[in-house]
């Protein structure tokens, strides 16, 4: 297994005030590029210790100035009720600001992956970072096209109705709410799956399915637990309006507070390119069972008849799934060097 470089550790506020955290591996002269996790996981998810070569020892191997970023989403930060137009407007800016300060550069890189990429996008189309040279979207990014079973969560407005007696949801064992865990274990354990864990049917429920199994090795699942924790509910909510409206919007709050704060009945779609007219590259796994494929595709369509196809590519990864692009037994023969090419082509 790759050594890393020591962790260098930075402690930093988002806009709001909100704590979050940056750690940077130097591993050479390329980037700086930043790396953005999804939600209910942290940035762990790019350097799991059970496979053969993680992601970021995959770019400092290569050269590059990694920095990962554990945003307000991250289950290593206290959990707290959040929208992503939040996350949006506070945090992802302070973090591209503070890699620029300390590495010197004068713009950064990124891949952004699941939820940290929609809102990593809902920043850039707002005009909030204006110093990203160029992206590597993974999954998703303005458009939210979910399997049939997250649509129906989604227009049944069940985050809404847990969200009246919860706060989050979590896959792993919850002491602070052992009742309730246990009743959410059984119903999910009462559903056909391809493995016999709770916290891995917990996860389907909650994200849909988020990994090919076959692409995953034995320790890696039976070690998911140390990856996912809570999820608020806040934003299950939002994440549950965009799958609706099928596009990035504000977060809804209900006509008479969407008025004072928008000035508008409906909130706003995000769907605005003229700030996205830089080099990005959407990736997709062939069988995501999170984001369908047709989410990249319909942000990449869209952006090149908007703003011409030079700035554009995509790639679909054959056999992979969500979350199984950075976490496979494989991914560093498969996937790593895809995510790669795309950084070095749009330096």
């Amino acid at each position: 297994m790759n050594t890393l470089p020591s962790a260098e550790r930075h402690d930093f506020p988002a806009g709001d005030g909100v704590p979050l955290q940056l750690t940077r591996y130097q591993g050479g002269a390329k980037g700086p590029v930043l790396l953005v996790h999804g939600a209910g996981v942290w940035s762990g998810m790019f350097m799991l210790p059970t496979v053969r070569e993680n992601f970021v020892q995959h770019l400092v191997r290569h050269g590059y100035d990694t920095w990962l970023l554990d945003w307000r989403a991250s289950v290593e930060l206290p959990l707290r009720q959040f929208t992503l137009d939040e996350a949006a407007r506070h945090d992802m800016p302070a973090a591209v600001r503070l890699v620029r300060e300390h590495s010197g550069a004068d713009s950064v890189q990124a891949v952004v992956h699941c939820a940290g990429s929609a809102t990593f996008f809902m920043a850039m189309a707002a005009g909030l970072l204006p110093d990203v040279q160029s992206v590597v979207a993974s999954q998703v990014a303005l458009h939210h096209i979910v399997p049939p079973s997250t649509q129906l969560k989604a227009m049944l407005r069940l985050p809404d109705v847990l969200d009246i007696t919860r706060d989050y949801l979590t896959p792993d064992e919850d002491p602070s709410s052992p009742l309730f865990q246990a009743a959410f274990g059984a119903f999910v354990d009462l559903w056909r799956h391809e493995c016999d864990s709770t916290v891995c049917r917990r996860l389907t429920f909650m994200y849909g399915q988020l990994f090919r199994h076959a692409r995953i090795n034995r320790e890696t699942h039976d070690r998911l637990d140390e990856q996912f924790g809570p999820c608020n509910m806040l934003t299950f909510r939002h994440l549950a309006q965009m799958a609706r409206s099928g596009y990035a919007v504000g977060f809804d709050h209900g006509r008479e507070e969407n008025l004072r704060r928008y000035g508008r009945e409906r909130p706003p779609s995000y769907l605005r390119a003229e700030h996205l007219k830089r080099p990005i590259t959407f990736v997709s796994g062939e069988q995501n069972g999170t984001y369908m494929p047709a989410s990249t595709e319909l942000t990449y369509e869209w952006l090149r008849e908007e703003n011409g196809a030079s700035y554009y590519r995509r790639k679909v990864l054959a056999g992979y799934g969500h979350l199984d692009t950075f976490m496979g037994s494989t991914a560093s023969q498969d996937t790593y060097p895809v995510i790669r090419d795309a950084l070095e082509a749009m330096a």
